[in-house]
């Protein structure tokens, strides 16, 4: 069963979001390949919500071990509040295709 890890993340400041956002989009495969499928939502000028569903637990923590907490680090002067939410299953999803929905 699949693991979702729900994150938000609040910033300093507009940039401090901006900066990190784009180095999170540049090098996001290298850092999490063990990740199945993101969804990152920018909800405010300072605030992203991240959604991110890994096989297991396992790989969670592979990778929030590792590559994460490292990427967390080197953003650390520009975040303001980061709360890990929720980690559950996530066996109810719904794929938007052209319209359409798919459930799952």
């Amino acid at each position: 069963m699949s693991i979702c890890r729900t994150t938000i993340v609040e910033y300093h400041s507009e940039a401090d979001a901006d900066a990190m956002t784009a180095d999170y989009i540049a090098n996001f495969e290298s850092m999490f390949p063990e990740c199945e499928k993101s969804i990152n939502s920018r909800v405010g000028p300072t605030t992203v919500v991240s959604n991110s569903v890994y096989a297991d637990e396992a790989a969670i923590e592979k990778t929030g071990s590792g590559p994460r907490q490292a990427f967390m680090d080197k953003h650390k002067d520009r975040i303001k509040n980061c709360h890990d939410l929720h980690r559950g299953s996530d066996a109810f999803k719904i794929i938007h295709f052209w319209g359409r929905q798919s459930y799952h």
